[in-house]
This record gives structure tokens, sequence and C-alpha cells, in this order.
């Protein structure tokens, strides 16, 4: 009976008109509705390269505190600390408006820095330089009258996350990019920001990716405490839908965390499949479940590995002395990247379509070492998820203590191997790592909004199809359950083989 149902509800994108549909309807076919269009008087030939505009923020906000002069300058920056948000004047969204160019095609040494050697651009890199353009545009929204226009500011802008990178576009190493951005959404000391990148195509910019940022405000004194930020008042049509949009990004990020599977027990439709996918993978003739078959095409989880090692140097820091969580994004995409490749064994480079779920859970300091491991968590036909982690080695204990963590989706060419959980933490891995890839569709447009949270609930498609092959021999299994016959077909084991599952159950659980 399950095999039927299970025919029927693994069913492929492309078998979906509905879904097929829901792909016209996204933000960026939408006026440009996830970041407001520049104004028509913008002059783009008139940009300033990305590296000037990092530069102008460093010298005019970034104290020099930070570089390690303490005593006055602490406390000349905590007198100028705003004590309320009610305290500082409302800004707009356009107030933190700004754009600026990377120009990869128009300078040949600023591209040998972003070309990949596998062709295109460097995604990590460009990762990197949007994370600082996030930080940009928040220092230029922040208008603290305590303070003069060119001296340091009272804030320490970080970020705390970064959500939903789509890349819509492949991402060329000759021709110049564009980033644009803006805050979207302010809380107390909390704001996120989106930034756009669009790259020049026969002279007509054309976006390529959009991601969310979420950047708080810290006392750049003492980086310990909170920093109240202006208010945000939204005027246009335009405006208010992207505060209410960010609004429910807040509110989204709050339920995934707490629905989280480190808090929740997996629903129980998701549990019926982990458990179908077990019992798919059990080898009935020998009646123990340690004696596990990979069904065709597929490999263990526990062999979707891959791992690196950084030493964190005094070049790899940020303006407070902290390893630069650009540059830890990069390493992780990377790696994830590198362990898809290896995972799939395609000739065929993998492409990567979106990234999710960054979350900077620890700041990183110099001399720590930083590892970072890859492990596949789920595959869907020609798509590939895959978690990575950033974690510090505590130098007392020699435990590791996780820091970062990012969920990335990956498109091959050819279908992939599947990936199959062997324990139940591997399991968890690939309930997680499924939920984020369901989102991930939903936010590219490949399923109408609100069916990944549907989907995540009723469990009807991307169910592993070698699970419904293997149902049709489960069910022959399971129907002897009477003694004499299953003592008429010799299923009992011989003693070596006996002998043989038993060893391996004991290292198992040894």
């Amino acid at each position: 009976m399950f095999s039927m149902v299970a025919r029927k509800l693994s069913i492929s994108i492309k078998d979906k008109p509905w879904m097929m549909k829901s792909i016209q309807y996204n933000f960026w076919n939408n006026s440009f509705r996830n970041l407001l269009t520049p104004s028509a008087d913008s002059n783009t030939a008139a940009l300033k390269p990305f590296t000037v505009v990092l530069e102008e923020t460093q010298k005019q906000h970034i104290s020099k505190q930070n570089n390690g002069v303490k005593g006055q300058c602490r406390e000349f920056l905590s007198a100028l600390l705003p004590p309320s948000q009610e305290s500082l004047p409302p800004r707009t969204m356009e107030d933190s408006f700004i754009q600026a160019l990377i120009p990869i095609g128009s300078n040949p040494d600023v591209r040998l820095q972003y070309t990949s050697h596998i062709g295109g651009a460097r995604l990590g890199r460009l990762v990197q330089d949007m994370d600082n353009f996030a930080a940009v545009v928040v220092y230029k929204y922040i208008d603290n009258p305590l303070q003069g226009p060119e001296g340091p500011s009272s804030h320490a802008v970080v970020t705390a996350r970064m959500d939903h990178l789509h890349i819509r576009e492949d991402i060329k190493n000759d021709a110049d990019i564009k980033l644009v951005g803006h805050v979207s959404w302010v809380g107390s000391s909390s704001a996120e920001v989106g930034v756009g990148m669009e790259q020049m195509e026969e002279g007509v910019w054309k976006k390529v990716c959009e991601a969310k940022f979420v950047m708080v405000a810290r006392d750049a004194a003492t980086g310990t405490k909170s920093a109240p930020i202006n208010p945000l008042v939204v005027k246009s049509e335009d405006e208010k839908i992207l505060f209410k949009l960010g609004k429910e990004n807040i509110a989204s990020r709050a339920k995934a965390d707490q629905d989280s599977l480190f808090k929740e027990p997996p629903s129980t439709i998701e549990s019926n499949l982990i458990h179908t996918m077990f019992l798919s993978t059990v080898d009935h003739k020998v009646r123990s479940f340690a004696a596990r078959v990979k069904p065709e095409n597929s490999n263990w989880m526990t062999d979707s590995k891959l791992k690196s090692v950084m030493m964190c140097e005094p070049e790899h820091k940020n303006d407070y002395n902290k390893i630069f969580g650009g540059l830890i994004m990069e390493k992780c995409i990377d790696l994830a990247f590198t362990n898809t490749w290896v995972f799939t064994g395609a000739a065929q480079v993998p492409v990567c379509t979106h990234i999710d779920d960054v979350i900077f859970l620890k700041a990183v300091e110099i001399g720590d070492l930083l590892y970072f491991h890859s492990q596949v968590v789920f595959t869907h036909e020609t798509l590939v998820q895959a978690r990575v982690s950033a974690e510090v080695l505590d130098r007392e204990t020699k435990r590791l203590k996780l820091t970062s963590v990012l969920q990335v989706t990956f498109k091959l060419p050819s279908e992939v191997p599947h990936v199959i959980p062997q324990s139940y933490h591997e399991a968890m891995a690939y309930l997680t790592g499924r939920r984020h890839f369901l989102i991930g569709l939903e936010n590219e447009g490949l399923l109408a909004k609100g069916m990944a949270e549907k989907e995540m609930i009723e469990v009807s498609k991307y169910t592993p199809l070698w699970t419904v092959k293997k149902l049709d021999t489960e069910e022959n299994v399971f129907n002897k359950n009477n003694v004499q016959d299953m003592l008429e077909e010799d299923t009992f084991m011989e003693a070596e083989i006996t002998r043989d599952i038993r060893a391996r159950e004991s290292g198992l659980l040894s």
C-alpha cells in the first residue's frame, strides 16, 4: 500500500505544472521588489570602486582604539554612544542606499583576484565583499548627532547572519560587477540589509544574485553591549512592502529556531520517513538491524564528509581585531564545493544555486585553530545540499566549539548519488538539510509561497525514490509472520553468519 502511495508522491518538479508556473513569480522579476530601484538620474559611470568605498568607511567610522589605542579614546567613544533609540533622528531606506563597483572586467589586476581556476568568478570572494558591503550600508544609515561627520563612530557593526543568497545567473570573471544595498528592516540595535549584485552584459546591468544580512550594532568602546540605531521610517508603497518582508523574515527566523531539531523532535511523518529509509537499507534476509545494504547509486552519509583546518593569523582580522566573518564564509563555501564535487564524482563542476542559514555564533580570535567540517546531508535528482560548520579548538578543554554554520545547495547537469543516513544524528542532519532545501526552493520561486512548510509537514514529495523499490520486497518479508513458514523457507541464519553480524553489532555499539 505504501509503495503505491510513495510512487504517486515521488514526483519531480518538472511533472508539476503549478510548480513550474510559480517560478515566474519572484522578486527579481517583480520590479526589483527585494531592493529599492536606483533613481533614474543615478550615474553608474561615476560609481566608486568597492575598495575605495570600504576604505573611506573604515577611515571615517572605525576608531583607532580598535587597533590598540585605549584609555581616553575609549572614554570618548562611550560618551558618544546615544542613550536610546528615541534620542536618534529617524532615517529612511533611501538614506542607506549605496552602490559600488567591482571592476572585474575593466581592471586585469582585479580580475585575477576574483577568477576561479574552474572558470568564472570566485563566489566565496564575492560573498566576502557582500558581507563588508552590508556593514558599509549600516554605517551610512546610522546618524548620531553626538558625533561629527568625520569622527570615529560610537557603533561597531558586525554580521550576525546571512540568509537566502540565491544565484540566478552564472557570475563571469570578465565583466564588471555592481553592488547595490540598503536597509530593509530595523530593530532597536539590529538591521536587515538587502545586498544585490548585478553584472554588466552587453551594456546593461543584469541582476545575478541577492542576499539578506542581519547586522548588529555594538558599543565600539567595549564591544560587549548593544548600541541603539536610528528608527526606520517607511514612506512609499515599495518601502512598506520591503519593511513587511523584513518583519516576516525576522519572524520566520524565530520560528525556524523554535522548530529546530535541536529543540523539538521530528514530526510524526518525518520520523516515518526516516524509519522507511532505514528499513529500505536493512538486509531483511539476515534479520538484523546491523546488516545494512546501500541502495543502487548511493553513498553512506558517513562517507560524505570533508574537513580542513586554518590557523587564524593577524592578516585575517577585521577592524575590531576579530577574524573576519566574510573570510570564514569563503572558506566554508569553498569546502562545500570541493566536498560536493568529490561526493558526486562528476566530471562536471557543481554550480552553487543557494546559500542559506549562515549563522555566526561566536567570535573567532587571532591565534585560534579553526576547523571546517563539510557533509552532504541531502540530495534530490540533480541537486545536492551540503552543511558546513566552523569550530574553534578550546586550548584548555581540547574540545571544539561551534562558531559558524551554513547550508549550501549545488546543482549538477546529471543525477547525483543518493545520500543515506546510517545513525540517528545523521538522520537529523538529513531532515535539517531537507528543510533548508525546501525553503531554498521557495525563496528561488520553484515552490509557491508557503509550500515549503507544507512539504515539511506532509513529506508528500522529495521522498527518496530508492525507498519505493525496496518497499516491494519488504512487504514480502514482513508477511512471513508464521513461524512454520519461516522454517520452511530456511529463514534462520547459519552460526557463522550470526557470529559475523553480532561482531558488527558490538562494533557499532561500543
